[in-house]
């Protein structure tokens, strides 16, 4: 018994996108056509758009560390000039306040970092280098030193 538009999915009138879907490639590409970065949107689909969007992957790496070495500052700067706090709620010399927004910096970064994973996971050989150029410049300009103390 054959329902008619059953098996093509047929009868979903006014669903054609005039977009091509984004390319999935799950292995490393070089590939410059229909290519998302993150949103639907942010599309790379000429040799211009690539210029573009790598060059946003790599200032995005760039403030990623950036943005790393400013919550170290940040976290550093609680605990300088202050007495620390020994108590078994607040072992890290924090105040309740202070580590709310210590937490909140956190989870920021967390989000920021895996959303340069999920470019870095599109394959592309041109996102992948802009991602990690970019964290090579970064880290290479706000670098901290091995005790951890910002430069």
């Amino acid at each position: 018994m054959d329902m008619p538009g059953h098996g093509d999915h047929g009868g979903h009138g006014g669903h054609e996108d005039a977009r091509p879907m984004c390319a999935m490639n799950m292995a490393l590409n070089w590939s410059t056509d229909n290519v998302c970065v993150l949103f639907d949107f942010w599309r790379i689909t000429s040799g211009m758009s690539l210029v573009f969007s790598c060059a946003a992957v790599f200032a995005l790496g760039y403030l990623y560390e950036l943005s790393r070495t400013r919550v170290r500052s940040w976290e550093l700067a609680q605990l300088t000039g202050r007495a620390r706090l020994e108590t078994p709620l607040v072992a890290d010399g924090l105040g309740r306040s202070a580590r709310w927004m210590r937490a909140v910096m956190y989870g920021l970064l967390v989000a920021y970092s895996y959303s340069l994973m999920l470019i870095f996971m599109t394959y592309n050989g041109f996102l992948i280098l802009a991602v990690i150029g970019g964290a090579i410049a970064g880290h290479y300009a706000y670098a901290t030193d091995a005790l951890g103390a910002v430069r």
